[in-house]
């Protein structure tokens, strides 16, 4: 049967998590929604107990002594105690839409499948949305069907694999890659779905109307995003997979990802181009030595 775990880390979101949960618990492939409050300083807590009173599907974990321990742990803590087969995310200031699983669950009557993406919708203070993730069949995109194949063609076009509350996977991939790297704060959903994207052929699910729809304001951690937590995943993404085992595509990419967040504080876009391009082609030069020589100034700078 397909049922499944969602799991909703929960920082400050008084205001939101209710409609989050509600909007779990319409899809009727939801077996549980599992609440982890992460020591907020509104009333979080307070909300999410009632909520665990008002709906039976629903639990509620918190670290030890309540403390604030971050959106990785948070979900890694979710997974652990979920009881189903099948793990899928919602962040507690968003929603999900009535489609949300439909096609996931025609993909997963394959036992072979193991992760699906879909594309989610972004709702703006001003009122504008916009479509985010890939719109497109990866199989086809990609020299063949192969997992070898998709996963480069993924790093080498540097593909969105979907937002965090639009990709569904069976519980045995994180069992096999490992969970959300506690090192990072930030773009950690990016790394770990670039570790099963290494691991697992990513399927496609709802390609042309958004699963799930997220908010974005001025308390959303996407906007602390800066060069050095980018940085900073660039390096635990290559620690994650180790330098000795990186792919061609792999080091493209990272040399792509490195020139970008170098040159994005450029304001006057011509320059920024400039030294994109300018940084992107000399480093691929030397992509070996570059990166082998980035990882370990990093690691001591870390230390």
């Amino acid at each position: 049967m397909f049922l499944i775990s969602v799991i909703i880390p929960v920082f400050n979101a008084a205001k939101f998590v209710e409609e989050a949960v509600k909007s779990a618990l319409e899809q009727q492939e939801v077996g549980e929604v599992i609440l982890v409050e992460d020591g907020s300083e509104d009333r979080s807590l307070e909300v999410c107990k009632k909520i665990v009173q008002k709906f039976e599907k629903v639990h509620l974990l918190t670290h030890q002594h309540g403390r604030n321990m971050g959106v990785c742990h948070s979900r890694n803590l979710g997974i652990r105690n979920a009881q189903f087969d099948f793990i899928a995310f919602l962040d507690a200031d968003d929603w999900y839409l009535p489609n949300r699983f439909s096609k996931e669950k025609l993909q997963f009557e394959n036992p072979d499948v193991m992760a699906v993406y879909s594309v989610s919708s972004i709702e703006y203070q001003d009122g504008r949305e916009s479509m985010f993730g890939c719109d497109y069949d990866l199989t086809l995109g990609s020299a063949s069907n192969s997992q070898r194949d998709v996963y480069c063609h993924i790093m080498r076009h540097d593909v969105i694999l979907g937002h965090t509350n639009a990709n569904t996977f069976r519980r045995e991939v994180f069992e096999k890659v490992g969970m959300f790297d506690t090192r990072l704060r930030l773009h950690e959903d990016t790394e770990l779905w670039n570790r099963i994207a290494r691991a697992f052929l990513f399927h496609a699910g709802e390609l042309v109307k958004p699963v799930s729809v997220a908010r974005r304001h001025n308390s959303n951690s996407i906007s602390m995003r800066s060069k050095d937590s980018q940085l900073l995943f660039l390096w635990v993404w290559i620690d994650n997979i180790g330098l000795q085992k990186l792919f061609t595509c792999e080091k493209e990419n990272f040399i792509y990802l490195y020139a970008r967040s170098i040159s994005n504080d450029i304001r006057w876009g011509l320059l920024r181009k400039i030294v994109f391009h300018s940084i992107n082609k000399l480093l691929n030069l030397i992509q070996d030595i570059f990166i082998r020589y980035y990882y370990f100034s990093f690691q001591t700078t870390k230390a």
